[in-house]
């Protein structure tokens, strides 16, 4: 009996070579560590989103890089900063049809650290 020669393998082996991988500061930030990070942050911001100033909830807010990974941002507390979801979903809407750092969001400025500043953290 004869093999069958007319079927093709249909997965293409990639290279994997060239995919560099993501390590330390441009990572994602995910786990538990997101969790604490979400809530010091909400805590730093004291609850407010820092875009239209308006009062979120911690479960109704979005952590959020101000500048993207994509584009040069980091994962420091700098960076970061408590959006309500209208305010992300328009900032993102607005990198991904420029295809850069949202110019409206960087008028904004991150909040400073409360500590020190006679803000009680629970």
């Amino acid at each position: 009996m004869s093999k069958l020669k007319t079927l093709q393998p249909r997965l293409k082996a990639i290279d994997t070579r060239r995919i560099k991988p993501i390590y330390g500061e441009h990572r994602r930030v995910s786990g538990s560590a997101r969790v604490s990070l979400k809530r010091r942050i909400y805590v730093r911001d004291g609850g407010h989103c820092c875009m239209c100033k308006r009062v979120v909830d911690l479960h109704d807010s979005e952590l959020d890089h101000r500048i993207a990974l994509q584009y040069g941002g980091d994962n420091g507390e700098r960076n970061l900063w408590t959006l309500c979801i209208e305010c992300h979903a328009g900032k993102s809407a607005r990198e991904a049809a420029t295809g850069q750092p949202d110019d409206e969001a960087l008028k904004y400025e991150v909040p400073e650290d409360a500590e020190g500043q006679g803000y009680i953290a629970l």
